[in-house]
């Protein structure tokens, strides 16, 4: 299961996201402030936030978040028209960009495609990692032609 972090500065969205997205069978926690988002952030697989946060924009958190974990998943959401915006100065810290209203359908596929992408991500690792059965002996590489004999 991936770990979802909700960033916007609205609480009745917040709370639409954590409904929304538990009904679609994922889990996620809320945040209304960036400090404690930031706080937090390394704990997170997937973040949606909000491009408007009352005095800060999403576009100064996002680039705050992905300098302390760079291997987080954005997903950025508007109320408003910037496209411009995403295309010009985001497009390459960004998984997606929804307007309000989300489609949540098209999110649930996205969701289900990042996580479908870590688990074949996590299953590689896991299969680099050696088994601790294994020894560290090298198969030995055998001549070909005939046996030597005994003398």
């Amino acid at each position: 299961m991936i770990n979802i972090a909700v960033i916007d500065d609205d609480i009745l969205a917040l709370r639409l996201f954590r409904d929304q997205l538990d009904h679609m069978g994922y889990s996620c926690k809320i945040f209304n402030n960036q400090e404690s988002a930031l706080n937090e952030i390394n704990k997170f697989d997937v973040v949606l936030l909000d491009y408007h946060l009352g005095r800060t924009n999403g576009k100064d958190l996002l680039k705050k978040i992905k300098t302390q974990h760079p291997a987080v998943i954005a997903i950025m959401i508007s109320g408003y028209m910037i496209q411009n915006v995403v295309n010009r100065d985001l497009k390459d810290l960004l998984y997606a960009f929804y307007t309000k209203p989300v489609n949540f359908d098209k999110l649930k596929l996205d969701l289900d495609a990042i996580s479908a992408s870590l688990k074949d991500i996590h299953s590689e690792n896991i299969s680099e990692q050696p088994n601790e059965n294994e020894t560290d002996v090298l198969p030995v590489k055998r001549k070909r032609g005939r046996p030597r004999k005994e003398q």
